[in-house]
């Protein structure tokens, strides 16, 4: 009986929403991603709103992006920077530096969306993790892995927003 009772359990967890996911993580991931959302995140929002050069919206999944057992790595530059927000920011430069992109940029980007479902994103092939429809460009990328290829994600963010301006 407890171990049909350990399994059921471990079902519900497995195939719980992501918001009953973060309701279950421990009180340091919850301190350290409120930490990170008061302190980090304001200036790397503003980076990626001067690199649109325009104020477009950017929603977070925090509690996707907010994983068990990583709540020391939070703040560290390699954890949401490195893998997400970098290849961001540098995709967006790349785009606005020219002005007949930097305003179809402008004219087709309505929202940024960042997200991690362990279930459909990539562990490598960035650009399966990337979708820009109806003026949303969908980032779906796990943070802290890969670290060292920013250019790669670099490379898939600014393919997909090129390819639908």
């Amino acid at each position: 009986m407890m171990k049909r009772r350990n399994v059921l359990g471990l079902a519900m967890v497995l195939l719980a929403p992501s918001s009953v996911v973060f309701a279950q993580i421990g009180l340091s991931e919850r301190r350290a991603i409120t930490a990170y959302r008061q302190d980090k995140w304001p200036p790397v929002e503003a980076e990626i709103r001067k690199a649109a050069g325009f104020d477009v919206p950017v929603d977070v999944e925090w509690d996707q992006l907010t994983l068990p057992g990583d709540a020391s790595h939070y703040a560290d530059e390699e954890y949401y920077g490195k893998t997400i927000f970098q290849p961001l920011v540098a995709a967006l430069n790349s785009i606005t530096a020219d002005k007949i992109e930097r305003d179809a940029l402008k004219t087709t980007l309505q929202r940024i969306h960042v997200r991690f479902d362990e279930k459909t994103a990539p562990a490598s092939n960035y650009p399966n993790g990337l979708s820009f429809e109806d003026g949303v460009l969908d980032i779906n990328w796990r943070p802290y892995s890969n670290t060292a290829h920013v250019e790669d994600r670099t490379k898939a963010l600014t393919q997909i927003m090129k390819k639908n301006l």
